[in-house]
């Protein structure tokens, strides 16, 4: 399925996202004062709702349900802003997981379409509790 995000520059480092039926206007300023989310930090935040949601489908095909689980994102950019460079990622399961449906989910989080569409040069470790 395609489907097309458009953006527009509005002023100020705001830039307007469209996608199909969403609107969202996204403050880019890079100005030290972290007020807003980056781009870099919208790219980490799709890598963890993505590895959510694969996680998610893998315990509903197992029986279970997700709900509860956290997971924490580090991401180190490089200083001359010139890209991500690694993440690093700590999930926890909810309590009554078992050891096999966590090795089932830290398979699919490894799996996931934006973890695949990275640079393979961006380093990634998955932590779990």
């Amino acid at each position: 399925m395609t489907q097309k995000i458009h953006c527009s520059y509005l002023t100020n480092t705001n830039i307007e996202i469209k996608t199909d039926g969403v609107k969202d206007i996204l403050h880019t300023a890079h100005d030290g004062k972290n007020q807003y989310a980056t781009p870099g930090d919208l790219l980490v935040a799709a890598l963890g709702a993505c590895t959510l949601t694969m996680m998610g489908v893998i315990a509903e095909k197992n029986g279970e349900k997700l709900d509860g689980a956290k997971l924490s994102l580090t991401p180190v950019f490089a200083e001359n802003l010139s890209g991500l460079q690694k993440v690093d990622l700590h999930i926890v399961f909810p309590p009554h997981f078992s050891s096999d449906l966590r090795r089932k989910c830290l398979s699919a989080a490894k799996s996931c379409p934006v973890h695949r569409s990275l640079n393979p040069a961006i380093v990634s470790n998955i932590t779990c509790e």
